[in-house]
């Protein structure tokens, strides 16, 4: 007995980035959904006050957070989106049907 039904196309793999232009774009994506927080908490750390950093830093995590969920629904297919996906995934998909046809 099979529960899956047979006409189902199986999963497809994280698309591959042809060209320098789609893998730079995916990078930057990659990095601003990742790292951007960090480096302004630190900034801020830096001018001002580390209360403020803290501050700072946990709300800019909530917002790429909010960013991050909503780039992975206009971009990764129906079928995939229980799938567990990296910053580097939801990317990539993003750059791919977006950017790089």
């Amino acid at each position: 007995m099979r529960f899956v039904p047979e006409d189902k196309l199986p999963i497809e793999n994280t698309p591959k980035m042809q060209g320098f232009k789609c893998k730079t774009l995916a990078f930057l994506f990659f990095f601003g959904l990742s790292f951007l927080p960090l480096v302004v908490a630190l900034y801020v750390w830096y001018e001002y006050d580390w209360m403020i950093a803290i501050g700072i830093g946990l709300f800019l995590y909530l917002v790429t957070a909010i960013v991050a969920s909503k780039l992975r629904l206009s971009s990764v297919p129906v079928d995939q989106r229980e799938r567990n996906l990296s910053s580097m995934d939801i990317a990539k998909w993003y750059v791919k049907y977006h950017f790089c046809y």
